[in-house]
This record gives structure tokens, sequence and C-alpha cells, in this order.
């Protein structure tokens, strides 16, 4: 049987027998056929509020968040009817704000915004800002959010008269689903926000995980942020395997963001009747394995199915290496000491670290398995901070697995990674 794991902005293949081998895809769904007619749809008949265009008559000023070079999302095609509607509506070009929701990522380099906004975007004469999570001088206090989180949001989406979230709806690792109340917390907060949403206590949490909303403390800081923040209309879309999109989710951003989520539920979530022996996987290819910071989640839903001190293959190319310096260091402090003390060690706001979040997931992987094999363009000296281990090929990986559990291993084949959900299936019987 042969398999094609998304690598990069291509695939890698695998040769794999089809005995005792399961391989977990999204339901087909069928892409829109007419795109801008969808999106054009959903600006004139949103769920839970009135159309775009009746919002804006009578503003001023727009905000419009969007996503950083993380997400796959198609704002080349999103943004272009919107800002078109907002013209239409009296808002000037020179009054569009674009602000880019990275959270505490780096500023998106001014070569990549063609790539990430398309460029009818970039000559619309809008405004283009990436949101910065460190300077103070761009926050602004709006009070407690829920688990006493500090909502510190941006200043100019705070200031606009007219508040905008687009971005993709998709299982999230954490918060459940991506998207809606995601694009302000954790994209436009401040760092004294993302100490207490990414800290220890919220990371930890077991409702913290993949298609998991009830309970769960992530997604009601996001959820109770956005309500102080305030958002006026949301777009939200969601795409097939091939990024195709599938369907547009549009209006009120908790509203039309419940729809959109249940919409993924159906499609990404795929039941297994028992854990895995072996998990292969990637990381959903380019943009979300462009390094090993993000590469975590794909590890991380690996290790959901997975059986106690199993085997993840994980194919992630990680073109840019393994992540921003914090990162880096975290995962070397991670080498030197238990992971009780690592997780002790930042466990309140004057020790914790930007991307501290991140390395706690890794560590829960860690506690289900050491026995990671990692296929990528990580250079050889990187290896040993990713608590994996270098392999050439896919098949080499396999191999190796099956010197580890045995020929007769029960094996599991994500092609996609992250976008897809396995869960095992509860036995009501």
């Amino acid at each position: 049987m042969e398999i094609k794991l998304r690598y990069g902005r291509k695939y890698k293949t695998l040769e794999i027998p089809t005995k005792n081998v399961k391989v977990l895809t999204k339901k087909d769904v069928i892409p829109l056929q007419d795109t801008e007619a969808a999106i054009a749809k959903a600006l004139a008949e949103p769920i839970g509020t009135p159309p775009l265009f009746e919002i804006a008559k009578d503003k001023e000023n727009c905000c419009i968040l969007v996503s950083d070079t993380t997400r796959p999302v198609p704002n080349g095609v999103i943004l272009p009817s919107m800002i078109d509607t907002l013209r239409q509506a009296g808002i000037p070009s020179n009054k569009i704000t674009i602000l880019i929701a990275t959270g505490s990522h780096d500023a998106v380099p001014e070569n990549l915004l063609e790539e990430l906004l398309g460029r009818r975007v970039l000559q619309s004469g809008v405004k283009i800002i990436s949101h910065d999570a460190y300077n103070p001088s761009e926050l602004v206090d709006m009070g407690l959010a829920a688990h006493n989180c500090p909502a510190i949001v941006n200043k100019i989406y705070v200031n606009a008269d007219l508040k905008i979230c687009t971005g993709l709806i998709e299982p999230h690792f954490m918060a459940g689903y991506s998207g809606g109340r995601k694009s302000i917390c954790p994209g436009i907060v401040g760092i004294e926000t993302l100490k207490v949403f990414h800290g220890v206590e919220a990371m930890g949490h077991p409702l913290s995980k993949s298609c998991s909303l009830k309970g769960n403390p992530v997604h009601e800081i996001a959820e109770s942020v956005a309500k102080i923040a305030r958002c006026d209309f949301m777009l939200n879309v969601t795409l097939n395997d091939k990024r195709e999109i599938t369907g547009v989710f549009s209006g009120d951003i908790f509203e039309a963001h419940y729809a959109g989520c249940d919409f993924v539920k159906k499609n990404s979530v795929v039941e297994i009747s028992e854990p895995a022996d072996v998990v292969i996987t990637s990381n959903g290819g380019y943009p979300l394995d462009q390094n090993y910071y993000q590469t975590v989640k794909g590890l991380v839903e690996a290790s959901e199915i997975l059986k106690p001190d199993g085997v993840i293959v994980m194919a992630s190319k990680c073109e840019y290496g393994l992540g921003k310096n914090d990162f880096k260091e975290l995962l070397e402090e991670l080498r030197g000491k238990s992971i009780e003390q690592f997780l002790k060690d930042h466990n309140t706001s004057q020790t914790f670290k930007s991307d501290q979040w991140e390395v706690q997931k890794l560590t829960q992987v860690l506690e289900k398995t050491k026995n990671i094999f990692l296929l990528s363009d990580l250079k050889d000296e990187e290896y040993p901070l990713t608590f994996a281990k270098k392999i050439e090929t896919l098949e080499e990986g396999v191999q190796k697995a099956k010197q580890i559990v045995g020929n007769n291993a029960n094996m599991v084949v994500i092609p996609e990674g992250p976008y897809v959900v396995g869960r095992l299936r509860v036995n009501n019987s």
C-alpha cells in the first residue's frame, strides 16, 4: 500500500503492507464550487448578526484580524470581497487596518505579505500591521477575564469602530478548535494575558485538547477575553485535505464559530477501536510543519491514540529549524531536568517564558512514550533537542518501530497530521 503524507509544500510517500494498518483521513467533503459566491452570501446572510454592509454603514474605520503565516487561511479569497463591502458601505481603504494576529510569534516579514494576504489586498491601499504582544504602548488593559486572566488587548483593535475577525476552523490541540475567539486570544493579546492562557495550569488540564470545548479552560479564557474585547463580525472557513474551502461560517463570533466547530467535528474526528502500537503521521505540511515548535501539535495528536511506550514516526520538514531561541533554550533546559521540575520552575508569572507551553505539551507526549522517530530537514546537532531520533526515510522509521514493538504491531497512519483527530471508541455495552 502506498500512502502520501504531507511534507512541506510536497509529500513523502510511504510503502507499507496493508496488514494491521489503518489510515485515518477526514471524511470526503465536496469543496464549494463557487467560493466567491459563497463568501458574498456569507457577508450578506450571516448567523446571528445583520449583513456586514449594514453593520459597516455608520462606521468610520475598521480593523480586520487575520491569522499569521502558520495557518493556511485563504485570505486572498476571503479579504477582497470583505474590503469591497466595507468600501461600498462608506469606509475608505485608508481607514481599514488589517491586523495580523501573531500572538507571541514574530511579526510577518514584508516579503511574505503577498503569500499571506494576496496581491489584491496589498494593492488595495489598506494598512497592514503585525501585532506585538510585548509592546505595552500598543496594548489596553480591559480588566479580568475567566480564570483570573488579564484581558490585555491590542489598542488598534479596541479603538476600531468596526471589529472583524477572520480565520480557519480546524481541530486545535489545546483550544479544542482554532478560529473564532482565538483571533483575539491569543491572536492580539499581551504577554501578561498569554502567561495565564499559555500557563502550566491551563495547558495541563485534561480537557485542553482537540475538539474539546466544554470544561476546557483554554477555550474558556479565549472566549471570555473575546467577549470583553468584542467582535462585530466574524468570517471563518473550513478546508479539506487539498486546502479547498468546504464551508464558510460568518456572523456572530460565538454562534457562527460553534456552527463551524460542529461541521469540523463531523468531518475530522475518526474513531478507532483500540490504541495503536505505532502512529505514523505528519504535521500537516506547510505552513504548519515549518519548524519543530509547530511539530509538537502533530506529536500530541499522535500520542492521544498511542499505547504507552508505543512508537511515533513523524514526517515534518522543519525548513526553518527548531523555532525561536526561547523555544530552543527551553528544550535545552528540559534535557537537564525532570518534567516535574521543569513545570514547577515555570508555574508562575515571574518564571513564565513565552514558548514554555509548547514544551509543556511536548512533555505530555514524552510521558506517554520516548520512542519518537523524526524525518525532517533539521541539522544533526538540532536533533538532541527534539527528544526524537533521526530517520532518513519513513520506511526506516517503520522498521525501527517494528524492532521495538514487534512485526505484528497495530499501526495507524495519519497523512494530514493534526488536521485529523483520532479518538478511541468508547464501548458503552
